[in-house]
């Protein structure tokens, strides 16, 4: 079992937290081997990542990615996001070449389950060499953001914060090449980056997984009917087979603006990156003060949800979208 992060310095604390969460619910798989994508991690937060893979048994290598802006060879602009975020796209270059599947977690994610079934030969009944990429869809994109990156209102977008990837295809497609020659037409100026890239260049070419893959934290709060409306790229099973899983999804997606590790958060989820920080080598690390307002109205948003989700799908149009635009350069 072969899985990736890529963090720097800020975030290193929780990957270790993800990792650990990980490594903890699948001890029963004996060959596991973790790579770091690091871009200037300080030596005290390396050795606490040795520290914990030492402690599970596992493999661990960290993958200096420093001058990774220099594979780009163009400007960009990565908006509100991590530049690092961009590494992912040339995993055929910083991995071995006998890596021919691999699990890529953002590390805003805690995992609760086994993973071993992403590492079948086939997964849900189908044959995954044929595919680039396994991922889960996103709970809702709007159509001219999908049209934006070649998309058509029916194809489904998809989350990058959990990508299972198909080396030997990326390789024999020369996807890396492919993406860059995709992102020199946008000028290197995407909303979600190399999500968006990955979307654009990999369409009709990924395995869809089911969500419990890639559990988005404001999921619980959207009626189930309305779900089936607005995602139907989704696994539905029945109601309470449903439930059960909606409470103890295999991967939790942090993403969003309620992070756990923000001082008054309700995250519907929290408790799971709480159990997992005290177990982790980064058990002292502090929350977030200073935005216990912002908290408040992302949880008063989470209620109304509730019982109407489609003012949720107003905010996401005219207010979520507009705000990653209006923050673009100020980061």
């Amino acid at each position: 079992m072969n899985i990736v992060y890529a963090t720097d310095d800020r975030y290193a604390g929780y990957c270790g937290i993800s990792l650990t969460s990980l490594l903890e619910n699948n001890q029963d798989v004996s060959d596991i081997s973790v790579y770091i994508l690091a871009y200037r991690i300080s030596d005290q937060n390396c050795n606490k990542l040795k520290a914990l893979c030492d402690r599970y048994g596992v493999t661990l290598l960290l993958i200096d990615i420093e001058n990774f802006q220099d594979r780009i060879g163009f400007d960009v602009n990565t908006s509100a996001y991590n530049p690092i975020v961009l590494s992912r796209l040339f995993l055929t270059s910083y991995l071995p070449e006998n890596v021919e599947r691999v699990l890529y977690l953002d590390c805003d994610i805690i995992v609760t389950g086994s993973l071993r079934a992403l590492f079948e030969d086939k997964i849900g009944g189908s044959d995954f060499t044929k595919y680039s990429v396994a991922m889960c869809p996103e709970l809702y994109m709007p159509d001219d953001k999908k049209r934006n990156i070649g998309l058509d209102k029916t194809d489904t977008y998809f989350n990058a914060g959990v990508i299972l990837v198909n080396l030997s295809r990326w390789r024999a497609l020369n996807l890396d090449q492919s993406f860059l020659a995709y992102y020199r037409a946008k000028q290197g100026d995407l909303l979600y980056n190399d999500q968006d890239i990955i979307n654009h260049c990999c369409r009709k070419d990924v395995l869809t997984l089911p969500q419990w893959y890639n559990t988005c934290t404001n999921l619980p709060y959207f009626p189930k009917w309305y779900l089936k409306r607005t995602q139907k790229a989704f696994h539905y099973e029945p109601a309470e087979i449903f439930a059960d899983r909606l409470k103890k999804p295999v991967i939790i997606h942090f993403q969003g603006e309620e992070r756990p590790w923000i001082h008054g958060n309700r995250n519907y989820y929290r408790a799971y990156y709480d159990q997992y920080r005290q177990m982790s080598e980064w058990e002292s690390m502090q929350m977030i003060y200073g935005q216990e307002n912002k908290m408040r109205l992302y949880h008063l948003l989470n209620m109304i949800t509730i019982l109407f989700p489609h003012f949720r799908k107003l905010v996401t149009d005219f207010i979520g979208i507009r705000w990653y635009q209006i923050t673009r350069n100020k980061t």
